[in-house]
């Protein structure tokens, strides 16, 4: 996997971004209204959150008079495969198949999520193989 890029990022920077997808471009006041319990935070607070989110190329600023507006630089397909592609690499030693069957075996599917991943499946193998990033 040497050459991949790793896209790490903590539960509030993916909730900030998460906000950012569904209503961006915010400025700090709207993204704390919308945030989960967003008001209890310090401004301060998130505003340092973004600005470090912006420096690892999550999110970026376009500038309203004095106020910046924020948006995520990168797209939740982009985030949710990368993230997803380091959780199977990391807790199941690359292995979707051990992921998928984990939640089987944990019944945290119901009929309707397995006919829709059987669906989905059977759709993906009739479409050209993409090469991974």
């Amino acid at each position: 996997m040497a050459g991949r890029k790793t896209l790490a990022m903590t539960d509030r920077q993916f909730a900030i971004l998460r906000v950012l997808w569904e209503d961006g471009p915010l400025t700090v006041r709207e993204l704390l209204k919308r945030l989960p319990g967003g008001e209890r935070q310090p401004y301060t607070t998130v505003l340092a959150m973004l600005q470090t989110m912006e420096k690892a190329g999550l999110v970026h600023h376009e500038a309203e008079g004095t106020t910046y507006r924020y948006t995520a630089a990168v797209s939740r397909q982009a985030a949710l495969s990368t993230l997803l592609r380091d959780f199977v690499a990391r807790f199941f030693r690359g292995s979707a198949e051990d992921l998928v069957l984990g939640l089987v075996d944990a019944d945290a599917l119901s009929a309707e999520d397995l006919r829709d991943i059987e669906a989905r499946l059977a759709s993906a193998s009739k479409q050209p193989r993409r090469r991974k990033p």
